[in-house]
């Protein structure tokens, strides 16, 4: 039983099968460390947080090899490792997660990326000598929560989108509330900005002039990692309730790869962290016999400077939004709640909850 992937979603998929009984292979490069841009203490302390360490793996039954998967045979369950090696295995569970690749515009394939622990490690010293000035490139959830824990941290931040509102490409409350998040930890945003190239700390623009910064940082968002050894189709991949790739005897797939099968909401591309654990969980499962349909409910939360903003549901199923009992509701186009968001109350996630689920 190999695993292809050591984040979120492989990392849990391991352990579960270890407490089904199942002595998992875990790969991946590096141990396995939680997505920088959801622990903001990383991103602080310029240090990654680990998910767990080889004693606490080894302890729950999971063995791990520090190496890079860069070919596989899947249909024959071979996978080739960077060394040459090979590895058999009766059952492979793809977790390769999200690959950041740079904005398209000239200067910024130099731009650094916290969302990974090679990108945060090569970040964090440039972050250490004292107050900088930080350009944030992008404005979506890993962007507005990085220029807020920079600027708590002294940091002089900017950051930018070319949409007008930071978090636009969420439901209202959520961009005017990161915008003022953003301006309580100290961070400037600028919407509307078109970039034309980058050089020297000096980002040129269309609409607002020259920018400068000591460090830029490159928050554009990420796509799914083609895994090796599946060449036909780009992910994220269609699985069945078991979360099996088509067409693969034995090879399923989890977190970001793939459009996870909800019972109630239909397919659903969730790149969030409840997710990759959620569909790494099931498929271990499904592997040990024990899975029935996926019906983890959809979670994410965000903490951008003091805000705390938690939603259950999916929210691209709501027709309509208004406020219930301190919530915000959505409701799809014949009254049903399709999803909750709670703003800076905790304790009412459980509320939040309960309204998604009783509507089933």
């Amino acid at each position: 039983m190999a695993i292809v992937g050591n984040g979120v979603a492989g990392t849990a998929c391991a352990l579960r099968l270890a407490r089904h009984g199942v002595r998992p292979l875990l790969l991946g490069p590096g141990p396995p460390v939680d997505r920088p841009p959801l622990t903001k203490r990383a991103l602080a302390t310029g240090e990654p947080v680990l998910l767990a360490d080889d004693a606490r793996l080894a302890e729950r039954g999971v063995e791990r090899l520090d190496a890079e998967v860069t070919g596989a045979d899947l249909a024959s369950h071979r996978l080739l490792l960077g060394d040459g090696a090979e590895v058999e295995a009766d059952r492979i569970v793809l977790a390769t997660g999200l690959v950041y690749p740079p904005p398209p515009v000239s200067g910024l394939e130099t731009a650094h990326v916290n969302a990974t622990p090679q990108g945060l490690a090569r970040l964090a010293p440039e972050l250490a000598g004292g107050p900088r000035r930080v350009l944030v490139v992008g404005a979506g959830l890993i962007g507005t929560e990085s220029a807020a824990t920079l600027a708590a941290a002294g940091h002089d931040v900017t950051v930018v989108d070319v949409l007008e509102r930071p978090l636009d490409r969420l439901h209202d409350p959520l961009p005017g509330l990161g915008l003022a998040a953003l301006e309580r930890a100290g961070a400037r945003f600028l919407g509307g900005v078109r970039i034309e190239r980058a050089e020297d700390g000096r980002v040129h623009t269309a609409t607002h002039g020259v920018l400068e910064a000591d460090v830029v940082i490159a928050a554009t968002g990420g796509r799914p990692a083609p895994p090796p050894g599946l060449a036909h189709g780009t992910p994220p991949f269609a699985v069945d309730a078991a979360l099996r790739v088509p067409g693969l005897e034995g090879v399923h797939a989890v977190g970001d790869l793939v459009l996870a099968p909800h019972a109630r909401f239909g397919p659903l591309r969730f790149p969030h962290w409840d997710q990759a654990i959620g569909t790494g969980e099931h498929a271990a499962d499904a592997i040990a016999g024990e899975a029935g349909a996926y019906e983890r409910l959809p979670y994410w939360w965000s903490d951008i400077g003091d805000l705390r903003v938690a939603e259950v549901g999916v929210a691209e199923a709501a027709a309509e939004w208004r406020d219930e009992d301190g919530l915000h509701v959505g409701r799809d186009g014949g009254g049903t709640v399709v999803a909750a968001l709670v703003v800076d109350e905790p304790r009412r996630l459980r509320d939040a909850r309960a309204l998604v689920l009783g509507a089933a």
